[in-house]
């Protein structure tokens, strides 16, 4: 016997119910749930009606995702599950006639899924687009102001933060529109590169509605006109683009400061230091570290020491480690060593 013909609008909801989800676990930085949440196609299966007042649907959501990200929570199936079931229960209270039931998480082969279908993007072309240990930053910007976007891009690359600039990181060989739709499925934030030219484009308003869809931080950037639309009630940054180093130094400070980013950008930071491939960039993340960073852990607290002695430009940046040092304290053997020879007379 086939189950009553409801009218529920939850079906036609799965999105919003969805996106509800992904905020909970975004702000409370479970990146494991978060990333298996964003990469899933979902839908709402009824499985139960009752008559009894006015008609009530109990539902299953199901999440089907990537084999890839299925096989990394495996492990840990039945407690993701009932943990996502618990945040979807509060829910219930928006919709009087309808009841969530379980959540079942299954994998599927990118191979075998229906044209349209949200996949999110595999290892490697993530890897392709994005150099690892680096904040994803779109830069959205019209074409036009190309040469001072690039020299952002490079004063970005020295504080943690890889930018995409899709005349720039798209390879000839690539159809270009999927490249540009890879970014905006993998980026963990979005620059608005406001202009006066910025509305009339084709593109630009596409991007940033893409990363609002996704609800992956938008900063609006102030370049000679305010933001507009849904971009409105975002607090964002001014600056110039002739002036790319203090615009990088304002955006980067933005993603520290920030709830739903600081954790991404504080990693981005960390392995960039410890990873720093210039007496430039040693000096420019050493800066933020000091001056913006409240919170590390204590592995990344190991990371930040040995750079400071094994990475020869994270060395001879002048005052880069004394500054690690008196913000971070020093490495017990390091401590030992200097109480040691403040016992030496000389």
């Amino acid at each position: 016997m086939g189950l009553a013909v409801n009218e529920s609008a939850i079906p036609q909801l799965v999105g919003e119910v969805v996106a509800t989800l992904a905020d909970i676990f975004r702000h409370q930085r479970q990146r494991e749930i978060l990333e298996l949440i964003e990469s899933a196609h979902a839908r709402f299966d009824e499985t139960n009606y009752d008559n009894w007042n006015g008609g009530t649907s109990t539902w299953a959501l199901r999440l089907e995702v990537p084999v890839q990200i299925f096989a990394s929570v495996e492990p840990r199936l039945e407690a993701i599950e009932k943990e996502i079931g618990g945040k979807l229960s509060y829910l219930n209270r928006q919709y009087a006639n309808d009841n969530f039931g379980e959540v079942t998480v299954t994998p599927v082969s990118r191979d075998v899924m229906p044209v349209g279908q949200r996949m999110a993007p595999t290892d490697i072309e993530i890897h392709r687009l994005w150099p690892e240990g680096r904040f994803r930053l779109f830069l959205s910007h019209v074409s036009t102001h190309r040469i001072t976007v690039s020299q952002l891009k490079e004063a970005l690359s020295l504080r943690g933060v890889a930018a995409f600039v899709a005349h720039e990181d798209i390879e000839p060989s690539l159809e270009w529109q999927h490249e540009i739709e890879l970014a905006l499925r993998s980026m963990h934030g979005l620059a608005a590169l406001i202009t006066p030219d910025f509305h009339p484009s084709r593109w630009t308003d596409h991007e940033v509605g893409w990363a609002l869809g996704r609800g992956v931080l938008v900063v609006p950037v102030r370049l000679g006109t305010d933001p507009y639309g849904l971009m409105g009630k975002i607090q964002g940054v001014r600056g110039a683009l002739e002036r790319p180093k203090a615009l990088a130094e304002s955006l980067t400070r933005t993603l520290l400061t920030n709830s739903q980013t600081f954790g991404e950008m504080r990693r981005a930071v960390v392995n960039s230091f410890a990873a720093a491939t210039s007496n430039q960039m040693a000096l420019a993340l050493g800066r933020l570290l000091a001056e913006t960073i409240t919170e590390v852990t204590d592995e990344e607290k190991a990371s930040l020491w040995q750079a400071c002695t094994d990475n020869a430009h994270v060395a001879g940046a002048v005052g880069v480690s004394e500054a690690i040092y008196s913000k971070f304290g020093e490495p017990p053997a390091k401590a030992t060593a200097d109480a040691v020879d403040d016992d030496i007379p000389f």
